[in-house]
């Protein structure tokens, strides 16, 4: 939705198509790995997020690439805040309730996340363990097919990015359990924190930014960022994409740079107590 969206108004301001392709696989490095590969011209460029960028540096087996010299960074656009949720069968209604049932039914309920290293996987794990809890993963492809079983009632329970999420609450086709954010939803003011449900520190986030191959010339990178950042300071862009849970970030491509080394020393202590650093 993220990358429709931009779509949509970076064609309006360049006067030519943009056409979004999704590349879902291991994780979402494979999408990553096309753009470290693509001729550099300005013509490729790729939106993912931490999982791809900074997680599965850390973890085995490693990407492909290194996001510091195989791609150029353009821009952090959003920092999410994450939803769990359940299936509306499920008797919880709270966080509380939640984890009272798993205890009772250790091994019966299962989760749905979109792949090892992904801020829905990581706060699912680092949930289980401050919880003591049993909950089957069950790892998808991607958010769609993710959401269709819990729709369907075939996984019971699942974190979810609150751009895919909040309209899904909204409907009430699941229920929202809490947020997994230091601070509420604004479009969701009414949910809890895990932080505020008895587990206090407790944030399992993630971004997306905007990438381009390692060897993209510089005046190249910086006119893609000034537009992208235009077009995220466009009042009903912003209002779209806090609608949907999202903090709207908008960096430059210096600032975002220099974030992914921190941003990867950060998850690798993440990583460590749940037993996924690589060579732990």
């Amino acid at each position: 939705m993220i990358g429709r969206l931009l779509a949509e108004r970076l064609a309006v301001l360049w006067g030519q198509p943009v056409v979004v392709q999704n590349v879902p696989g291991a994780a979402a490095t494979l999408g990553v790995d096309r753009v470290a590969r693509a001729v550099p011209d300005g013509h490729v460029i790729g939106l993912t997020g931490d999982g791809a960028m900074v997680v599965r540096v850390s973890m085995d087996p490693p990407p492909p690439y290194d996001p510091m010299r195989d791609l150029a960074p353009i821009s952090l656009l959003v920092r999410t805040r994450n939803l769990l949720v359940v299936h509306p069968s499920v008797p919880a209604t709270n966080l509380a309730e939640l984890v009272a049932l798993a205890k009772a039914r250790p091994g019966q309920l299962s989760y749905a996340h979109p792949g090892i290293g992904f801020s829905s996987h990581l706060g699912m794990e680092m949930l289980k363990q401050a919880a003591g809890l049993d909950i089957v993963a069950v790892p998808y492809a991607n958010e769609g097919t993710m959401f269709a079983d819990l729709l369907a009632g075939r996984v019971q329970v699942m974190m979810g990015s609150g751009a895919g999420t909040v309209p899904r609450v909204r409907s009430g086709e699941v229920r929202a359990i809490a947020a997994t954010s230091a601070e509420r939803l604004p479009s969701l003011p009414d949910i809890p924190t895990i932080a505020e449900s008895g587990f206090p520190g407790f944030e399992a986030v993630a971004w997306f930014g905007l990438i381009a191959p390692g060897r993209t010339p510089p005046d190249i990178v910086r006119r893609i960022g000034e537009d992208v950042a235009a077009v995220l300071a466009e009042p009903a862009t912003r209002t779209r994409l806090e609608d949907l849970g999202l903090v709207v970030v908008g960096s430059t491509p210096a600032a975002f740079a220099a974030s992914i080394p921190v941003e990867i020393g950060r998850m690798a202590e993440v990583l460590r107590p749940l037993g996924l650093l690589r060579g732990r």
